[in-house]
């Protein structure tokens, strides 16, 4: 009964006790066999410290479980009232900003290896559309655009928050020089799932962050990358377009996004 009190090892011990990282106790989980943890860590995602709480949320909700998923839908509907909101407890490397949604999105992509999968698929809507909606007030990388790729059912069915999201991120963008993070980027990185669910909306959106960033070559190439998925002209104009930059590191993502769009 020790591991279900003790915050160190129902997180960082294996099933036969040794001490691991976080995400090789997460690996293991995926396909059971800790089902004795379950109540512990929900407690500890209910009553522990912040730092506690936020990777029960992470382990939790990686394993598919419902508790996982409400605490973090919970936490992004009242984001300025989280656990560790007078000092964060995981920081982006970079930027030093709070990455802890980041980390919540990406526990949610880890979801999807999770058995039943198709049990938790509402769940996981549900979950993408609460963090799209803070998507512009902070740090998640290129991580939630990566999580709603994987399932084209789950991308179409937050069509609308994507959206919304690229558009309220914008306006902070038009308002604000500095927000600690690169917003930009992160608005690129949702042309990822746009371009698979809506290629004509995606084109607007590319050719208005290329209008904007041009000086920008981590952004410039996000959307490279992006249009890859792309199957019609639009899209295959705009690559075009890019290569004229002649950013050699640009130049070979285009190149490599067009040789993908030929194998779809």
């Amino acid at each position: 009964m020790q591991s279900l009190n003790n915050p160190e090892k129902l997180l960082f011990t294996d099933r036969e006790g040794n001490q691991g990282q976080l995400q090789d106790i997460i690996d293991d989980g995926l396909d059971g066999g800790y089902e004795d943890r379950i109540p512990g860590l929900i407690n500890l995602l209910n009553s522990g410290e912040p730092y506690h709480q936020l990777l029960a949320a992470v382990m939790l909700t990686s394993w598919g479980h419902p508790a996982g998923f409400q605490k973090l839908i919970d936490w992004a509907n009242n984001s300025q009232n989280v656990p560790w909101k007078a000092a964060p407890v995981v920081y982006e490397r970079i930027s030093q900003t709070d990455s802890a949604f980041e980390m919540l999105a990406d526990a949610l992509n880890t979801s999807y290896y999770a058995d039943e999968t198709q049990k938790i698929q509402q769940w996981q809507i549900d979950a993408i559309k609460a963090l799209l909606g803070i998507y512009h007030q902070y740090y998640f990388g290129r991580t939630l655009a990566l999580a709603i790729v994987r399932d084209k059912e789950i991308a179409q069915a937050v069509k609308n928050e994507i959206i919304a999201a690229m558009e309220a991120s914008i306006k902070i963008l038009q308002e604000h020089s500095s927000l600690g993070f690169d917003l930009a980027f992160q608005v690129a990185c949702l042309l990822i799932p746009l371009t698979r669910v809506d290629e004509d909306v995606a084109v607007n959106y590319a050719n208005e962050l290329i209008a904007n960033y041009s000086h920008k070559e981590r952004i410039l190439r996000e959307i490279a990358n992006a249009l890859g998925d792309g199957k019609r002209e639009a899209t295959l104009a705009i690559l075009q377009h890019l290569k004229t930059f002649k950013i050699p590191a640009l130049v070979r993502d285009v190149e490599s996004a067009i040789a993908r769009r030929s194998r779809n």
